[in-house]
């Protein structure tokens, strides 16, 4: 079933109209080149205006390694498209830059926080743009295309993924090799992996040694698709079989003695990396972060699995790249985003462990190959599984997502059973939503 197309009036309807205008005229233009390229999945592209321009684009530089930006995007550009300067708004916040007057031409999003871009109405439908300039959608990851209309709510494309997260268990080989414990493979099963995680959880020379730090419960539920709140109906969706099993599978980790100290995010990562007395870490592309770790005797396997979700990781967590409804240069706009989804710019990106979006054995060939210190490493793991297709988001998502994180917690302490503790997530999540409503 589609989902209705959301309609917006006002203000911002009457500027992207006029947009439009513009960018036909500039469309027009008698200096054009074709914005098409042997390595980009778009041929036959239409002509283009050559004149000089300048696009706002809108990243959170945080979200990005060192050099990321200027590697990826400003230089591919310069050199495709020399007319076209980059102009950078750090932005951590869509609606302060919009409440001040800087409309991006190009917006970038994650499809976890996509209504942060949907709440300042910046989105457009990006489809006759990608059937304008003719881009091959069908060389792309088809969950990461798909996901990002089930994110944003829309039955159409407002925007073009061009990296993602991808899912994986890292595991210390000397805390497996100090009990004498064998190795995590790829495909093992969530009970699989606690049962390892057994093993190589002890005390030693007043040194408490943890096998599994399971992540964040939202986060493993999604492998399973649950969502936390219902778009449709206003209503939470946690009280049920569904999470249930979830928070066992979690108590039953943080019951092993020894592994019962609850470390998520950040204070994982230091167990694993700094403190070394975590054994397996699974997550996200933790690839950047062992850069660095010299001494760290380590390698990865797939992302442990579910029976019933076999080769199937958390939801999809893609990077966003938009031409937003404002901008008087859609064309120009959208041959950026073309540019860094080319098979050039998505190779170099594998080629320095950043997750590519477009698909084949070329490129997955090529993942991590200039990267000295994942030379040997298990890297076919980050492709063995596929990721879970993403949830709707909705405005309560980071606050409901919190009441989530923190549930778990007296599960652990053996302060509250899981029924009871989900019946009043559920109820703490209804409670926001409904005083959000009556505001």
């Amino acid at each position: 079933m589609k989902i209705k197309k959301k309609k917006y009036v006002g203000f911002i309807s009457a500027c992207a109209g006029l947009s439009i205008i513009l960018s036909g005229c500039g469309a027009n233009s008698a200096n054009s080149e074709d914005a098409g390229s042997k390595n980009s999945p778009q041929q036959n592209a239409p002509s283009v205006s050559t004149e000089p321009v300048t696009l706002k684009i809108a990243i959170p530089l945080s979200w990005l390694g060192k050099g990321e930006y200027e590697k990826y995007i400003v230089e591919p550009v310069k050199k495709k498209y020399p007319h076209i300067t980059l102009e950078l708004l750090d932005v951590s916040a869509y609606d302060k830059i919009v409440a001040a007057g800087q409309i991006p031409d190009i917006a970038y999003t994650a499809s976890p926080l996509i209504n942060r871009l949907t709440q300042v109405e910046l989105q457009d439908n990006m489809e006759p743009l990608i059937k304008k300039f003719n881009f091959d959608l069908s060389k792309l990851n088809k969950v990461a295309l798909e996901s990002v209309k089930t994110a944003s709510g829309y039955d159409y494309l407002i925007g073009i993924p061009f990296t993602m997260h991808f899912n994986a268990l890292y595991y210390n080989k000397d805390i497996f090799d100090r009990f004498g414990a064998p190795y995590p493979k790829d495909g093992m099963t969530w009970e699989d992996t606690r049962e390892l995680a057994r093993k190589v959880t002890r005390l030693e020379g007043g040194i408490q040694y943890r096998g599994l730090e399971p992540d964040y419960s939202y986060r493993v539920a999604s492998v399973l698709g649950l969502g936390i709140d219902d778009p449709k109906t206003g209503k939470a969706t946690v009280n049920n079989d569904g999470w249930k099993k979830v928070f066992e599978l979690l108590k039953s980790i943080y019951d092993i003695p020894g592994n019962a100290a609850l470390k998520l995010g950040t204070p994982a990562q230091d167990l694993y990396f700094k403190t070394r007395t975590l054994a397996m870490l699974q997550g996200l592309n933790f690839l950047p972060s062992f850069n660095g770790a010299e001494g760290l005797n380590w390698d990865m396997v797939q992302y442990p699995q579910f029976k019933e979700a076999p080769n199937t990781g958390m939801q999809v967590d893609e990077w966003i790249l938009h031409v937003t409804k404002q901008s008087k240069y859609k064309d120009q706009a959208f041959q950026v985003i073309a540019t860094v989804l080319s098979e050039e710019v998505q190779t170099d990106m594998a080629r320095n462990a950043r997750f590519p979006i477009l698909t084949g054995k070329k490129v997955e060939e090529e993942f991590g190959k200039d990267i000295p210190y994942l030379q040997g490493k298990n890297l076919k793991a980050a492709f063995l599984s596929q990721p879970s297709k993403a949830l709707p988001i909705t405005k309560y998502g980071e606050s409901t997502r919190k009441i989530m994180e923190d549930a778990i917690k007296p599960v652990i302490k053996g302060e509250k059973d899981i029924n009871t503790v989900l019946r009043e997530s559920e109820e703490a999540i209804n409670k926001l939503i409904e005083k959000d409503k009556s505001k």
